[in-house]
């Protein structure tokens, strides 16, 4: 069977959902309040440092789940959900949780052969943010519950949106500080480690990990089709950019990940 029918007809419902989208005033596609549930669903290249520390890049697909519910739930899967259980004055705080990426020998066999592996896990915890018009600045601080690297991390931020027309584009300052133990599993080189991977033995400990900046924008292209993306930079600190793992040959203190989503808002 010819695919140019459907085709054709995936072309119209495009067509047509971007003739409906100019019938909303540009005032009113960024910055409203949230109206009952909002899913949006898409997918998209995300490209990342291949472990903490790491100056070779990854490139892998991503899904993109984002949305909430009115103005007291908020989740994103890489920002992770947060309920806005206390609001007054602009402030909004409350529990969260967030997903963070493990590391595998398979990240880099060349330069992590010897090295643990942890996976993937879950940090709970509570945010504490502030909105006053065009500026959003929010603390959040999350404990590894799953076991994993064993840590716990706080990050802070402070971002600036500004609206042109279809497009919003975001940007601020952001720093990361981390725990001994969170130190320890990305960065750190137990003896038995040392032995087997033939890096020195090293052992971090707390304090601020990394510092940098967000640059983000997203398109409305038509009610619920969009096109966003994002560039982060952090530059490693204090003893994590001492590690051996990233003053050695496949280290760098210069960190940078980046997305490009295409997205459908289903709710």
């Amino acid at each position: 069977m010819s695919r140019l029918p459907a085709i054709a007809m995936a072309a119209s419902l495009l067509l047509a959902s971007a003739a409906q989208a100019q019938e909303i005033p540009e005032d009113k596609l960024f910055g409203q309040p949230r109206d009952g549930f909002e899913l949006n669903l898409g997918a998209g290249p995300f490209a990342s440092p291949s472990y903490a520390g790491s100056s070779s890049t990854q490139l892998r697909p991503f899904p993109l789940i984002a949305g909430g519910y009115g103005e007291w739930l908020d989740f994103d899967l890489l920002d992770g959900a947060r309920i806005s259980a206390l609001q007054a004055a602009g402030f909004s705080m409350g529990p969260m949780l967030r997903l963070r990426e493990g590391r595998a020998t398979e990240d880099s066999r060349r330069y992590l052969t010897g090295l643990r592996s942890f996976s993937d896990t879950v940090e709970a915890g509570g945010f504490i943010a502030y909105t006053a018009g065009p500026l959003y600045a929010d603390v959040t601080l999350t404990q590894d519950v799953a076991r994993s690297h064993g840590g716990a991390a706080m990050e802070a931020r402070l971002l600036l949106s500004v609206p042109v027309g279809r497009v919003a584009f975001t940007a601020g300052p952001q720093l990361r500080a981390a725990s001994r133990e969170y130190a320890r599993s990305f960065y750190g080189i137990s003896d038995a480690e040392a032995l087997r991977s033939g890096y020195a033995a090293y052992r971090p400990g707390s304090g601020i990990e990394r510092v940098g900046a967000l640059v983000a924008a997203q398109w409305r292209m038509t009610d619920r089709w969009s096109l966003q993306g994002f560039v982060e930079y952090g530059r490693l600190q204090g003893d994590a950019a001492d590690s051996p793992l990233v003053t050695g040959p496949g280290g760098s203190r210069d960190q940078v990940q980046s997305a490009l989503f295409l997205s459908y808002r289903l709710y």
